[in-house]
């Protein structure tokens, strides 16, 4: 009887936490496709590159600290957006050794429209909650995230401490 309640329990436990991952994929999946559609056909980390850069001019190196991103990762999102002629390269005049990563005039042309449609995907997004229930579900988001990174880098174990307990 302990076996089969304690499997029970156990399977439980697996579908819970197996439902809220492939949740918070489909979740990730459908804003990524809803941003490219809205927002000039870009994922969500170029227009959050866009946006970073349309409110004030910085290096590489301050972007990817910003966007917590390593400066490799970054240097293939600004190649991509450069390409696209929405971002350009502007050398630092008090330090020729550096860039400053700023909006071209065709990202400039199109920021106030990115703008309309982020606010767009973000009220989609958001339809039907109170910002209680935003702030909730964030902060939710927010121990999932704190506890894995725990996990991580401190060997703890979560698990044991019932994740999920009905």
């Amino acid at each position: 009887m302990m076996s089969t309640l304690s499997n029970r329990r156990d399977l439980m436990e697996y579908d819970c936490f197996s439902e809220m991952m492939e949740e918070m994929r489909e979740i990730h999946k459908m804003i990524q496709k809803l941003t490219s559609q809205k927002c000039h056909h870009l994922t969500v980390e170029q227009a959050k590159l866009i946006f970073l850069i349309a409110h004030q001019q910085m290096n590489q190196k301050e972007i990817a600290q910003k966007l917590r991103i390593t400066e490799a990762t970054l240097s293939v999102r600004i190649k991509r957006l450069v390409d696209m002629g929405l971002i350009e390269r502007k050398l630092n005049e008090d330090d020729k050794r550096h860039y400053y990563i700023v909006l071209s005039s065709q990202g400039e042309a199109v920021i106030d429209e990115m703008k309309k449609d982020f606010h767009h995907v973000h009220q989609i997004v958001c339809k039907g909650m109170t910002d209680e229930d935003y702030m909730a579900g964030l902060n939710v988001v927010k121990k999932i995230k704190r506890n894995l990174k725990e996990e991580t880098y401190y060997g703890k174990s979560f698990i044991k401490q019932g994740c999920c307990a009905r």
